[in-house]
């Protein structure tokens, strides 16, 4: 999956049309957004650690993150769907899950401290291979 992925990765980079060209570079705007995303981020880690993350999506600083990520472009809308609370289906499944809330928690302070693609899509793999429902 490694290499499949960093190969789309690269396609994405280079495509001039593509989001990453015509929103992400050199737009002032979206950097500052980038700074209060990150801070929630944190926050987000901080409540898993602290056992204070909750058990579900609504009023949680999980949705904080996801909407101010979702008000950045349309390509976004629907972004928090993947975090909502399905209880008949169990996912996904950190909030109820402590080992997964925690890998979760995990998972966003290890891309926090990354500071190359390589490590990134290394974390994301890591997490995809605990199959995390939802």
């Amino acid at each position: 999956m490694g290499a499949n992925f960093e190969r789309m990765i690269q396609e994405y980079r280079g495509d001039m049309e593509s989001v990453y060209q015509t929103w992400f570079i050199d737009n002032d705007q979206r950097l500052k957004a980038f700074r209060t995303i990150r801070n929630g981020v944190i926050e987000v880690i901080k409540d898993i650690e602290n056992n204070t993350f909750g058990n579900d999506f609504k009023g949680s600083t999980l949705e904080i993150v996801v909407t101010a990520i979702a008000e950045q472009k349309q390509v976004f809308e629907g972004a928090a769907h993947a975090f909502y609370w399905k209880p008949k289906l169990r996912i996904p499944d950190i909030y109820e899950n402590e080992r997964n809330k925690k890998a979760f928690g995990r998972f966003l302070k290890s891309c926090l401290q990354a500071t190359t693609e390589k490590q990134l899509i290394e974390e994301i793999v890591k997490l995809d291979q605990l199959q995390i429902k939802g």
